[in-house]
């Protein structure tokens, strides 16, 4: 694959972000030496794992096993393409793109060019539904009454953009007028085929624009206004620019709160919390009783992407979903989502059969405002609701309790943490805390919590990519990983000629040789810049978070295994020569090839005397080492 960017332009590009400055805005890091050190982003921790070393500018979290350059974390955290996340880091840097010379450049400039057209159909199209719910079309009229009678008000529908779909066909005819190929109508999700017949795809409903943080329309989500038997809501389908599993909506209202209170605080350091409820409608309610700080994941079960977006925002979540039982188990999921994001949740209970929206409207934003006051650490929350949910009169049942209880807070990641919530469950059940801390170490870690338990069979976790790994393979990474963490007994070592069987391996020492033979430096940060580290072998990421163990020789070591790579390369060679001999019938042929097997089997024996040498003086020094005072 053509390369995009010269490794030297990204590079340039890396050192002028200043990684940490960058990475500091989406994890608070802390000076640990000459590295910077924090809660990793990408799995839950309280103690921070994470570090970021400014010499090489790359990550490696020692919990996860992350790790990577400026690029590669932008890319995960936002969840970005290699493009779009150049391109990102640029505009901070203020940093002109070069010009695409690759045979990609077409393509690439033919994809921007289509999201460009699709994002501005989609606006087009949001401007046009707005404007089609001001008239006096039969549509537009049942549009308005389903408005009033939830009791949305005229700022709400300007503030949240919302509109109406009259029929099958006018929005389609209107944006092709505008220019739009039916294509690019269809890419967006705006317009759908039938029979060969073109129609809006969200014919005749009440719409919602779902709208990105930079303030771009993504899609739509409709409401049907007609008793028909079809789903009531409808999203966009995936699109370019459009994955239902990521769309936060009014998160766009979040930058805009953030972006006022920046320009008026230079200490600003995020909302004090973002509250999550279930529905479209229920933000907008939220929203116009004064809780502004509120989101919906449409109606989807909430998701890592989702919990890194609000991140962004704010360290501390309230859940305010639904009174029922879906609402329960929606909430109990999300805790688990939001936690392993490392932030702080709480759950906020509404009575039974009630929606925030019907709340606010029976009882006010003030009652509300108590609910929220009053909001449950989400792991006491867990335990409530298994309270709720056992006869802790009855001795099976208040076992049961316990033994369910224990099964939650095993799934916690300190035992500091599970003595928190100890107390808990012996205030529900009586059991003395001493107990449960024994039952505690009996629960197998394996067993899934209650609220992940159904009827669907259970679905095996996939199970972790093994590489096996032989003394070439171990030695290969050695000498890669010594040579890119820019190790003192790897910078004057000759390491040509050395030949690596996996794929990914061999395209690093590809990236080392060229930097060297250009008069650079190679390095982790420069790997990155050449290559797809992510789409590569299981090898080639073992190398990147490769973990160097203590050791007093490590220059035999780095000699030793040079040493191995050169036999077994030798090795092939001999190998496919005596088999070449065996073919050939010609006895003059044969014997030359008979020569080059023993001149190799010399090299392989001098090879072999060169290592013993090496194991002997490593011995020898390994024992004047331990006898050291």
């Amino acid at each position: 694959m053509a390369r995009l960017f010269a490794p030297e332009w990204l590079d340039e590009l890396k050192a002028r972000c200043d990684i940490v400055d960058v990475i500091s805005r989406y994890v608070p890091l802390k000076r640990n030496g000459r590295e910077y050190s924090g809660c990793c982003p990408f799995h839950h921790e309280k103690t921070p794992s994470f570090f970021v070393y400014p010499e090489t500018m790359s990550y490696h979290c020692f919990g996860c096993k992350e790790s990577g350059d400026l690029i590669s974390f932008i890319s995960k955290y936002e969840n970005l393409g290699f493009v779009e996340t150049v391109e990102r880091l640029a505009n901070m840097a203020n940093m002109p793109l070069p010009e695409l010379k690759d045979s990609d450049a077409e393509a690439i400039s033919k994809k921007k060019e289509e999201r460009k057209q699709i994002l501005a159909a989609l606006k087009d199209a949001a401007r046009y539904y707005f404007n089609n719910l001001r008239t006096s079309h039969p549509q537009a009229l049942l549009a308005r009454k389903y408005i009033d009678k939830r009791k949305i008000d005229s700022a709400s529908l300007v503030r949240f953009g919302l509109g109406c779909s009259i029929d099958y066909d006018s929005s389609v005819k209107y944006l092709q007028s505008k220019g739009y190929s039916l294509d690019i109508l269809k890419k967006a999700g705006l317009a759908s085929e039938s029979n060969g017949k073109i129609f809006d795809a969200f014919a005749r409903r009440l719409m919602f624009p779902l709208i990105n943080k930079d303030g771009e329309v993504i899609g739509f989500s409709a409401r049907l206004l007609e008793d028909k038997e079809l789903a009531k809501y409808k999203n966009t389908s995936a699109t370019p620019v459009f994955n239902k599993s990521e769309v936060i909506f009014a998160i766009n209202l979040l930058q805009k709160m953030r972006n006022e209170r920046r320009d008026n605080n230079a200490d600003y350091n995020g909302l004090e919390n973002i509250i999550i409820v279930e529905g479209q409608i229920d933000v907008i309610t939220m929203h116009k009783f004064g809780f502004t700080n509120t989101v919906a994941c449409l109606g989807t079960a909430l998701t890592p992407m989702h919990a890194r977006k609000l991140k962004q925002f704010s360290e501390n979540i309230i859940l305010l979903l639904d009174g029922d039982g879906a609402g329960r188990k929606a909430a109990l999921r999300s805790i688990d989502v939001l936690r392993t994001q490392a932030l702080n949740v709480r759950v906020a209970r509404l009575p039974d059969g009630y929606d925030p929206d019907e709340f606010l409207h029976k009882f006010g934003a003030e009652e509300l405002q108590k609910l929220l006051d009053n909001a449950t650490d989400g792991i006491e929350y867990k335990i409530s609701v298994l309270a709720e949910q056992h006869d802790l009169n009855e001795p099976s049942s208040r076992a049961r309790f316990v033994h369910e209880s224990l099964v939650v807070l095993k799934g916690l990641e300190q035992a500091s943490e599970c003595d928190i919530y100890l107390p808990l469950v012996h205030k529900f059940s009586g059991t003395p805390v001493d107990v449960l801390r024994l039952d505690l170490d009996k629960i197998e870690e394996k067993e899934k919590p209650f609220y992940e338990r159904d009827d669907e069979p259970e679905i095996e976790a996939k199970p972790k990519e093994n590489v096996k790994k032989d003394g070439f393979a171990l030695a290969d990474l050695y000498i890669l990983s010594s040579v890119l963490y820019n190790k003192d007994y790897a910078k004057d070592s000759d390491i040509s000629g050395l030949v690596f069987t996996d794929e990914g391996l061999a395209q690093a020492y590809d990236y080392v040789i060229s930097a060297q033979a250009e008069g650079n430096t190679p390095n982790m940060s420069g790997l990155y810049s050449y290559m797809e580290v992510d789409k590569s072998t299981p090898l080639l990421k073992e190398l990147v978070a490769y973990e160097f163990l203590p050791e007093p020789f490590p220059e035999l070591t780095f000699k030793s295994c040079v040493l191995k790579n050169r036999q077994r390369a030798l090795s092939a060679q001999k190998i496919d020569l005596q088999n070449a001999c065996a073919r050939e019938s010609d006895k003059d042929a044969r014997n030359e090839k008979m020569k080059l097997v023993l001149e190799l089997t010399k090299q392989l024996e001098d090879i072999k005397r060169e290592i013993e040498k090496i194991d002997v003086e490593y011995a020898g020094k390994r024992n004047l080492y331990r006898k050291r005072p």
